[in-house]
Formats: structure tokens, C-alpha cells, sequence
């Protein structure tokens, strides 16, 4: 069994504007299985075939060159919940696909408002999938089904590695709402599941220095380039320049070894 190795986003672009390079190196690392998560459809409340296609952008950087033909598409089941998975020889991806919080964390109205961080703080007691496979019934539903997509992948590594976003309000200011309830999600099982983690800092990045050159910048470029030639493809949505010249040759994270 590879070692394994896992990022966990709240939107399909998170884990490619804020940690692509290293993505991009398990993705090409030999004896590394590499297992994407991505919390929300990231719909940003359309209903025109935007999720649709920024998931498809995602699997689209994850796949690139490395897999010969169509990734293989399953629905499976974890915890109760049917969650569309998507796979290649050595990478797999889990869509969850619940509504987008937006930057205020009020939600958008083609999804009632519901949010990752009303289902955390009590508010709603349910948060459903926007494309209608499954509902949560409270934030303990949502974080066990994380745990278990961790559980069933992870084999035998000891002690896989475990990006996302960083929990900690103090050491990334400012940052999305479904970032915060994401992180706060993984934060509840990560220790004591022996997982390392590697926590990234996501929209503060833009007011530091760059700090990515050669390779690294090449790679994370290379895979967000992917993703945003899908998008064109599809619902004509090129790269977005802006946001790639906000964040792209920034990366700060820290890590944390369980125990």
C-alpha cells in the first residue's frame, strides 16, 4: 500500500491558489496516493453549470498527464452519506458538494442561505447537497463522513499527511467563512487520528511577500492553468489573472506531527 497523503479544500480552487506546488509534487511523487476532498459544489450560488464545471476544472488539474483517459466516476458511501468520487491510478477526489457560504458566510439565496458555519454554530440544524444526493443532519454528521473518507483511504500509513486551510484566526486574519468551518472540521479528529497536518494561510497570502520561485511557482501555475482551461472550456470562464496574481507565488503553511 503508497503512502498517502490528503487535502482537504472548502472550494474546488482552494488547495491550487494556496498549496498547488506541493499538490503538484505528490501528485508526481511515486508510492504517494494523493486524496482530494472538496467540501462545497463552490457554486457561488448558480444554478448555470458553474459547480459543475469548476468540479470538473479540479479533477482536470488533478489528472493532467497522469492518467491515460477518463478518470473512473463512482458514487460511494460513508457514513450513511452517497458522495461522488472520482479516480485515477494514484490520486482519488470526494466531492461533497454543499453550498458555497460565500464571503460573508450568510450563503446565497438559490440555496436558502444554509452554510457550513450555521450547520457548525446550531443555527441550522441540516445542511443538504446541493445537487440533492444527501443531507447532514447537524455539524457531528458532516465531521464524522470527513473522518471516514480519511479512515477508508488512509490504509495502512501511520501517520498520513493532511493539508488545509489553518484554524487559527490569529495566524490567518480575514479569511473565507467556509475556510474557518472546513479547518474547524479537521481540527476535531486530526490528533486523535494520528494524522500530521499542514495548515496553509489562505487569503492573508496576498499581503506577503512572494515567496515561491522555479519549480515550485511552475508546478502550482501549471495545475492552476489546468484548472482554469477547463473552465474556459466549459462554461468560457478563462483563469482568473486576478486572484492567481493576488496569491499564486505566495505559500505559507505550518505543520503539525500527531502525538
Amino acid at each position: 500500500m503508497p503512502d498517502v497523503t490528503f487535502y482537504v479544500g472548502a472550494h474546488t480552487d482552494d488547495v491550487l491558489l494556496f498549496l498547488g506546488e506541493a499538490l503538484f509534487t505528490d501528485l508526481h511523487s511515486p508510492d504517494v496516493r494523493t486524496v482530494h476532498i472538496v467540501v462545497t459544489a463552490d457554486d457561488a450560488g448558480r444554478t448555470d453549470g458553474w459547480w459543475e464545471a469548476h468540479e470538473a476544472a479540479c479533477i482536470e488539474s488533478m489528472a493532467g498527464t497522469l492518467t491515460p483517459g477518463e478518470p473512473t466516476s463512482d458514487q460511494v458511501t460513508v457514513n450513511g452519506h452517497p458522495i461522488q468520487c472520482y479516480s485515477g491510478p494514484t490520486w482519488a477526489y470526494y466531492g461533497l458538494r454543499l453550498p458555497d457560504g460565500n464571503l460573508t458566510g450568510d450563503g446565497f439565496p438559490s440555496t436558502g442561505g444554509d452554510t457550513l458555519g450555521k450547520l457548525k454554530s446550531g443555527e441550522i440544524s441540516s445542511l443538504s447537497a446541493i445537487d440533492g444526493s444527501t443531507t447532514y443532519d447537524g455539524w457531528t454528521d458532516l465531521v464524522t463522513t470527513l473522518r471516514g473518507i480519511v479512515a477508508s483511504e488512509r490504509g495502512s500509513t501511520a501517520r498520513p499527511w493532511l493539508s488545509t486551510s489553518d484554524h487559527d484566526r490569529a495566524l490567518s486574519p480575514d479569511d473565507h467563512p467556509d475556510h474557518y468551518a472546513v479547518a474547524d472540521a479537521v481540527l476535531e479528529f486530526a490528533e486523535a487520528d494520528g494524522l500530521n497536518r499542514q495548515w496553509w494561510v489562505s487569503y492573508d497570502v496576498r499581503d506577503r511577500p512572494a515567496n515561491l520561485v522555479g519549480l515550485a511557482l511552475d508546478s502550482k501555475c501549471f495545475l492552476f492553468r489546468l484548472y482554469g482551461w477547463k473552465t474556459d472550456e466549459l462554461i468560457g470562464t478563462p483563469p482568473n489573472e486576478e486572484e492567481w496574481n493576488w496569491w499564486g507565488a505566495r505559500s505559507y503553511s505550518r505543520t503539525e506531527e500527531a502525538g
